[in-house]
């Protein structure tokens, strides 16, 4: 936006009606404001905005206008003096005023920032007409955060104590009468004469005053819809031309609710899908006719079609609760690139033409590839205070975006104490947003991910979470914070879930106790799906494992935990697929996280044409890291990998026998990456940064003796155990003193995870007391990752 403007004169300060910008910002960004209101904030929010303001008799008037005076702050001589020669000519009754706090030439510096200068004068406009101080220190401290961060209480009493800064009463006099002036020409009653005694606005409110007020600024500052008046003008007249801009200003930034189908069935989403899938009519079922606020969380197996629930469950309750849209939050950038295809081609065969944002750091690079125009993109991973209002979709603002897929770490920066959190998080309040594979995240990204949700819950956003192996202790947790947030109370008052089920199984929950349902499971793919277990293949055995299973034509994938060991993995078996004779090679594929983004993409396309759902299916060998277990939609014959918690080796053999089982033989996965001794097994070394080895030890020891896991049968057994108490898991003779070590090294990685994330977060919404406690940056806040402590 470059370097700010000086606003002229008002009123009976100048005598007369020269062009006024800052008078014109307050009609535009009020004209905005109104606008967007009901697309940016969810239905919850509204009327809980509104409802704080009901007793001006025009609550919707009313919260535009503050969000208005927004830049209220300039108008003093602090600010005027950055241009101390242009106001002492418009300003000539107020030049000593602004020459006594001028700046030596190329210092641009203010000592009290405006947005300051903007909440002190609205917390003493405030109670000046009548209101309560809570609420008008809370009104004040979220107009005056407009440039990302909340003034604190000391922060504005420094500011009153800057009388040179503000310039004292008579500038006050000066910007009540231009407050009034302009709410008058807005249409609205003189505020002296209202019952301001009985406006209440809380902090959790105010949140969504101030995402309001920052985007409705971003909007009418954009230059490209908006200039100043060159000459003499007529207020009201000015009102009546701000309201047509506000209309063509929003239409361009394409801020419009998406209008989902009438018709939300799989059989009109999905039309050539042949059937729907036990979850999936689960899903739809109870979502069907939901009037409220509404969490689902899926656990189902790999093949179930969570995907398409997600969207058609989204669709559903965006029409139903008249929702402005969808963000979709995926564990890596690999996974929001396939379901943003999926996203395109539902909306391509619906006809409809809404834009889809992706959203993550790398998204600019992608798109580009793809030959997509770069101002569809959501790059959100830098933190500059102003950025040309015509590129508003591009970091913190994307997730304003009506539809939205990216990565998990751009929801959770909604929560994590930063510049312009309150719009990352009031911009979700209006959607339904999807979270998968909640299963994949290690204890400070799952800590993270529960504030978010209970702030989710506060603000009204409907949820869906899917899980392919979610332990159920974990399922409850993440109801409880949503519901806690929904019902305002604290976790541990959340009520009883009503029923229990057997895996798989669909929970439902709202501001009644979460139900939760048993479903089944396709026959044709997973009902009693066997994975035979070949264990204890030495790392100089791999090779020949991988060489051997591939055989016949097949397909055959290695997970390993580490790049390094899946590099020595490719390196082995390309040096003895060379001696085999040319009809018998298969193809050798190496994909890790290290590789340049452009080559992994494109060998992550090449593997989606060979073996995703209508794959043309290679004679090949795919050598890789976690990016095969959670980041592609592929179906292999068989797979070995590394030892790793039990969770992510059931949705590592997810990937064998995906899409369909007939003619296929034994659905094998091979297990190496571990050695058994009397004290305990021995594990690579380095994977220690990867995994906790008492996660590791507790798999093994469930695994070591089993042949075969019969899923979905085991699948809920096995993980409750590895992430259950302690004695969940029977401590093998000999192991005793390993497995303490291991036990007592978890804990404190654990209790250590806990504490950072509650360094990072915001308080819970039924504990906030002030709004600047959601902007005060710690000390230590490092980047988030997508994925915890995944490495690949």
């Amino acid at each position: 936006m470059g370097s700010p403007p000086v606003w002229g004169a008002w009123g009976k300060a100048s005598g007369t009606r020269l062009p006024h910008p800052l008078v014109c910002h307050i009609v535009d960004t009020a004209a905005v404001a109104e606008l967007l209101m009901p697309v940016l904030l969810g239905p919850g929010c509204v009327r809980e905005l509104r409802a704080a303001f009901s007793a001006t008799g025009d609550p919707d008037g009313w919260i535009a206008l503050l969000c208005g005076l927004h830049d209220l702050g300039k108008y003093a001589p602090g600010f005027q003096a950055l241009r101390a020669d242009v106001a002492v000519e418009r300003l000539p009754v107020a030049a000593v005023d602004v020459l006594y706090v001028e700046r030596p030439k190329g210092v641009g510096k203010v000592d009290t920032p405006h947005g300051t200068v903007t909440a002190l004068h609205v917390r003493g406009m405030l109670r000046r007409w009548g209101m309560e101080t809570p609420g008008a220190v809370t009104v004040a401290a979220a107009l005056g955060g407009h440039h990302g961060y909340f003034p604190a209480v000391d922060q504005v009493e420094q500011a009153r104590r800057e009388v040179n800064d503000h310039g004292g009463r008579r500038w006050a006099g000066w910007r009540d009468e231009m407050v009034v002036e302009v709410a008058r020409a807005l249409g609205l009653a003189e505020p002296g004469s209202l019952p301001w005694g009985g406006v209440r606005v809380g902090v959790e409110v105010a949140v969504s005053l101030a995402a309001l007020t920052s985007v409705s600024d971003w909007i009418a500052s954009d230059t490209s819809n908006y200039t100043s008046p060159q000459g003499g003008f007529d207020l009201s007249d000015y009102v009546e031309q701000a309201r047509e801009h506000a209309r063509e200003a929003v239409r361009t930034a394409g801020l419009r609710a998406w209008v989902a189908p009438v018709d939300t069935s799989f059989g009109v989403l999905f039309p050539h899908h042949d059937k729907v899938r036990p979850v999936q009519r689960a899903a739809e079922s109870l979502t069907a006719g939901r009037d409220g606020s509404t969490m689902l969380v899926v656990e189902a197996p790999t093949g179930e079609g969570k995907t398409n629930l997600a969207l058609q469950v989204a669709a559903t309750l965006v029409r139903d609760l008249e929702l402005s849209g969808v963000y979709v939050a995926m564990p890596t950038k690999a996974t929001s690139h396939q379901f943003l295809g999926e996203v395109e081609e539902l909306l391509e065969r619906l006809g409809d033409s809404t834009a889809v944002r992706l959203i993550h750091s790398e998204a600019r690079e992608f798109l580009e590839e793809r030959a997509v125009e770069p101002s569809d993109v959501g790059r959100d991973h830098g933190e500059d205070s102003d950025v040309a209002a015509g590129e508003w979709f591009t970091r913190k603002k994307s997730l304003v975006a009506p539809l939205g897929v990216g990565t998990l770490d751009q929801a959770l920066k909604s929560v994590v104490r930063s510049g312009h959190l309150f719009v990352r998080l009031t911009a979700l309040s209006s959607k339904v947003v999807v979270f998968d594979e909640v299963h994949a995240y290690d204890t400070q990204m799952s800590k993270l991910l529960d504030r978010l949700l209970m702030w989710l819950g506060r603000l009204g956003a409907s949820v869906v979470l899917m899980s392919a192996t979610l332990p159920s202790h974990r399922r409850r947790e993440l109801v409880v914070a949503w519901q806690s947030g929904l019902l305002g109370v604290a976790p541990s008052a959340v009520p009883a879930e009503d029923g229990s089920a057997s895996y798989p199984r669909v929970t439902i929950a709202g501001r009644e106790p979460a139900r939760v349902v048993g479903v089944g499971v396709s026959e044709e793919l997973n009902a009693d799906r066997r994975v035979v277990l070949d264990k204890g293949i030495a790392d100089d055995e791999v090779a020949d494992w991988l060489i051997k299973h591939a055989e016949g034509g097949r397909a055959v994938a290695a997970v390993h935990n580490m790049r390094p060991r899946a590099k020595a993995t490719y390196e082995a078996v390309r040096d003895k697929v060379e001696h085999l004779p040319p009809d018998r090679r298969p193809e050798v594929v190496l994909l890790h996280g290290d590789m340049t983004n452009a080559v992994r993409r494109r060998k992550e396309a090449d593997l989606r044409s060979w073996f995703g759902r209508d794959g043309r299916r290679r004679h090949a060998i795919v050598i890789g890291t976690q990016v095969l277990e959670q980041s592609l939609d592929l179906d292999f014959d068989a797979m070995l990998t590394d030892l790793a918690p039990v969770d992510l080796l059931i949705q590592r053999a997810g990937r064998v026998h995906r899409h369909r089982r007939d003619d296929r033989g034994e659905l094998v996965l091979g297990i190496t990456g571990v050695t058994d001794t009397p004290e305990g097994p021995k594990f690579p070394k380095g994977l220690h940064g990867v995994y906790r080895f008492h996660l590791l030890a507790r798999t093994w020891a469930l695994l070591r003796e089993r042949s075969m896991i019969t899923c979905p049968d085991d699948v809920s057994g096995l993980i409750d155990a590895v992430y259950g108490p302690e004695d969940a898991v029977e401590c093998p003779a000999g192991w005793e003193a390993s497995w303490r070590a291991w036990a007592q090294t978890y804990r404190r990685a654990v209790d250590r995870e806990r504490a950072q994330a509650r360094e990072w977060y915001v308080p819970m919404p039924m504990a906030l007391e002030r709004l600047n406690e959601m902007t005060d940056i710690p000390k230590y806040v490092t980047n988030l990752r997508s994925g915890g402590r995944r490495r690949g």
